[in-house]
């Protein structure tokens, strides 16, 4: 039963492979309770029809689990990122086709929208200015972070791409807006812990003493190598397989092994391993370049963040990937998003995110 002053708000992240959600209830400044929930929707996998069904499965396991009815969800707050899939052949078609999906499900009075200018617009607004509300999650994660800490630089590290926002005086200060300026800008790095291809990270890997050069081939993935090094479980391996085979350690090894055209009976396990080891650096030396790249740039603008930087991490992909490559960096103040913001999971933090954002900026 909601009480007086209670607000309730569905936040959505839609990306390309996963979609986040996250029911909070507030009253009155305060987060009263909050589910959260992921769906593995990988959308050029799947039809326009398919849109309206993952949301209706997200509305089943986040609203009516928890008791409530659409009708006393008071606004459905959206960033989206997914029109960039190639599911699409313009960004323009990805965010109308989403928008579109949006309406079958929710009221279109109910739906706001994230923008890469840090503000919230309504459904008409995105429609007719498609590129603002484009590749904009960051802005949220960050605008809600800045309710609990004033200076501080957001490490967002997910299943296939890399966040760097600063946040100064409580407000984000990217140089960068959308993903080409902010790739420039050392501020969207694309690799991730589940999706990154093997060949996006090195051509060449150890084997019998000898540096050799691997496959082009999509043999395996870096949910492969990652699984294998136990950085993440069975359970945290939501992206599909390579060869759509089990994500068993055994079939990991497989996949693994024919980076350099051998089988999981012509090489052993501590070979698979050094080289598993040899792509897990070499990812976190492609990280580390690009934090030092960004750290340079970020001292120049702004001098606040030249001594001893207050760092914030979060995404699925954060302990792994970059608190060691922070601490290899030299810096140590580093804070969980998930501690700070009082986030149930650091999984679905963006979509946590953008619902906190936009209450607090009501």
């Amino acid at each position: 039963m909601q009480k007086k002053n209670d607000f309730l708000i569905l936040g959505l992240d839609i990306g390309g492979a996963n979609t986040k959600a996250s029911l909070i209830l507030f009253n009155n400044l305060n987060i009263i309770k909050s589910d959260s929930y992921i769906e593995y929707f990988p959308f050029w996998e799947k039809s326009v029809n398919d849109i309206p069904k993952t949301l209706k499965k997200i509305v089943s396991n986040l609203i009516d689990k928890n008791g409530y009815s659409l009708n006393n969800v008071h606004n459905i707050v959206i960033a989206i990122t997914a029109e960039l899939s190639d599911a699409f052949q313009t960004k323009k078609e990805g965010i109308h086709t989403i928008l579109n999906a949006l309406t079958t499900v929710f009221e279109k009075d109910k739906l706001k929208f994230i923008t890469n200018k840090i503000k919230f617009v309504d459904y008409e607004t995105a429609k007719s200015e498609h590129s603002s509300i484009s590749a904009a999650n960051w802005a949220s994660t960050a605008l809600f972070l800045g309710k609990f800490i004033s200076d501080c630089i957001l490490i967002d590290a997910g299943s296939t791409t890399i966040d760097i926002i600063p946040v100064l005086k409580s407000f984000p200060v990217p140089k960068g807006k959308d993903d080409i300026s902010r790739l420039i800008n050392h501020e969207l790095i694309y690799t991730g812990g589940l999706r990154a291809t093997l060949p996006s990270i090195t051509h060449h890997v150890p084997y019998k003493g000898k540096n050799i050069r691997i496959s082009f081939e999509k043999f395996a993935l870096i949910s492969d190598v990652h699984r294998i090094l136990n950085n993440i479980s069975e359970k945290d391996y939501i992206n599909d397989t390579a060869d759509n085979r089990s994500k068993s350690l055994y079939d990991c090894y497989a996949r693994l092994s024919r980076i350099i055209c051998l089988d999981i009976e012509t090489i052993s396990k501590q070979d698979l391993n050094l080289i598993a080891n040899y792509i897990y650096q070499k990812q976190l030396d492609i990280i580390k370049k690009e934090i030092r790249a960004f750290m340079n740039n970020l001292i120049v603008r702004f001098q606040e963040f030249k001594d001893n930087p207050k760092f914030v991490i979060t995404g699925l992909s954060a302990d792994f990937l970059i608190r060691n490559t922070l601490q290899d960096l030299g810096f140590r103040n580093i804070l969980s998003y998930e501690e700070i913001t009082s986030t149930p999971n650091h999984v679905s933090s963006s979509a946590f995110a953008v619902a906190g954002a936009f209450y607090y900026q009501l």
